[in-house]
């Protein structure tokens, strides 16, 4: 046979094995459902006494920024194909001029309940840490990452000036996601209830003889 005949099944070979492998897993994720969110919630939301609406609405808009935001730094590394990091970085540019607005209304807020300027800056800071440790996730991270990963894609297409709709909409479901969830196609029983317990035996000295061998007739 002519080498030539072998030479593009060659090629193609090598080209295939360029390709990295890419694992194909399957995650049928839980359903978190959630009301919308109308007003501000004491659970994630700092206490805004004496708030408007349109200071709630604002508040309720940048929290879904930084719902987005955690996913983007906590989900990025473990689940690339979720695009978090990608999402929230359109979020910025397609929804900039409304994530300003929500800012500065906010931070109006503070000016106008706190009098001395370092006060109103001291609130707004706090206001700031209170809502991003609101989501930070521990055993909740895989149902977290992936609902910030399906709302990160609607704000996508989420028109310009209608953000604080989507938030209103499935900031629930965010928040929702926190609480650990599993995997629901495949569920596993829970090992404790099943797991058989092995009694331990006496340590009193009358169960053991000279050569600390366990006395089966004195403690059975």
């Amino acid at each position: 046979m002519r080498l030539s005949r072998f030479v593009p099944l060659a090629l193609a070979a090598a080209s295939f094995a360029a390709i990295p492998a890419t694992a194909q897993v399957f995650y049928k994720p839980p359903a978190f459902a959630a009301k919308p969110i109308m007003a501000l919630e004491p659970g994630f939301d700092p206490a805004m006494p004496g708030a408007t609406p349109a200071e709630q609405k604002a508040v309720l808009t940048w929290s879904l920024r930084q719902a987005l935001l955690l996913g983007a730094l906590q989900c990025h590394t473990q689940y690339p194909t979720l695009l978090a990091t990608g999402n929230y970085n359109a979020l910025l540019t397609n929804h900039g001029e409304e994530l300003t607005k929500a800012f500065n209304t906010i931070s109006g807020y503070f000016k106008r309940t706190r009098k001395a300027p370092k006060a109103a800056q001291a609130a707004l800071d706090a206001f700031a840490t209170k809502m991003t440790t609101s989501y930070s996730t521990v055993r909740g991270q895989l149902g977290f990452c992936h609902t910030a990963g399906w709302v990160g894609r609607r704000a996508l297409f989420t028109p310009r000036g209608q953000l604080s709709t989507l938030a209103t909409e499935h900031l629930g479901e965010l928040r929702e996601a926190l609480k650990p969830s599993m995997e629901q196609q495949f569920r596993g029983a829970s090992i404790g209830s099943w797991l058989y317990t092995r009694r331990f035996p006496s340590f009193d000295a009358a169960c053991w003889d000279r050569k600390n061998r366990y006395n089966l007739k004195k403690c059975s």
